[in-house]
């Protein structure tokens, strides 16, 4: 409190002039929708990145498709348990976590 004093008669006009700034920057609707749009263009932005990289992994599971049959025969085991006529499956219990 005894070094307070003194700092406050030194810097008020400094000190008022920066609350003065805070309150029309922060208490100003234009800049709250501005840091609001900001916030969603970063996400928007997030979100495209995002989608070009499943858009990019999808172009490229639709060329190994076109291809040939053996990415669709792969594809079609794995992801839907297709097999061939005479094939046998067999499945076993994933093993359990040791403590």
């Amino acid at each position: 409190m005894s070094r307070l004093v003194p700092f406050l008669r030194l810097h008020w006009r400094r000190l008022l002039a920066a609350a003065a700034l805070s309150l029309v920057f922060f208490a100003n609707q234009g800049f709250r929708t501005l840091a609001r749009n900001w916030r969603h263009l970063r996400d928007i932005r997030r979100e495209v990145v995002a989608l070009e990289r499943e858009e990019r992994r999808l172009a490229e599971r639709l060329r190994l498709l076109r291809a040939g049959d053996w990415a669709l025969e792969r594809m079609a085991r794995r992801e839907l348990g297709f097999l061939k006529k005479g094939e046998i499956e067999y499945r076993f219990p994933p093993p359990q976590a040791r403590n």
